[in-house]
């Protein structure tokens, strides 16, 4: 099964629903529920638009870059395609005491796992398109000249 998260889904949807629905892609907002759903070996594919919510924890929302890290500590072989998530580290340690999520800015948290592929809203403005082609396992390295991964499995 294929699955599209975020933080927002009516943000998302409003710009994405006709890949979503036309493509079967289930919408899941709860980050507990894809959890369960990698566990359950459930998921195929999955696509973190920014960020998620309904975390256990500290705080309920992180980043889509420490969410790919926690579904690769269960199944490191699901490809995950992370729109604008990546995880920051603040030089103001102040910024420790708020969620992850609202944390934009400051040292770029590294890459630490392959099946990742992170895309900027700013170097890529083809959002829809992307994301149906890495859900139908057509993406192409020159479809995102941009991007930040390890080890990513395109299509030749």
């Amino acid at each position: 099964m294929n699955v599209f998260t975020t933080s927002s889904i009516k943000f998302a949807c409003q710009n994405l629903s006709d890949i979503l629905i036309k493509s079967g892609i289930l919408i899941e907002q709860n980050f507990e529920q894809i959890i369960a759903m990698v566990k359950n070996k459930e998921i195929d594919k999955l696509c973190i638009y920014m960020d998620v919510w309904n975390c256990s924890g500290k705080f309920n929302c992180m980043r889509g870059q420490k969410a790919a890290e926690k579904i690769h500590e269960i199944d490191s072989k699901i490809p995950i395609l992370i729109w604008d998530g990546r995880e920051f580290e603040p030089e103001d340690k102040d910024f420790l005491k708020v969620p992850s999520s609202f944390i934009v800015f400051g040292k770029v948290h590294p890459i630490i796992n392959s099946n990742e592929l992170y895309l900027s809203f700013d170097y890529t403005w083809d959002i829809a398109n992307i994301t149906r082609k890495f859900f139908e396992g057509v993406l192409m390295l020159k479809d995102v000249p941009m991007k930040d991964c390890l080890k990513f499995e395109f299509k030749q």
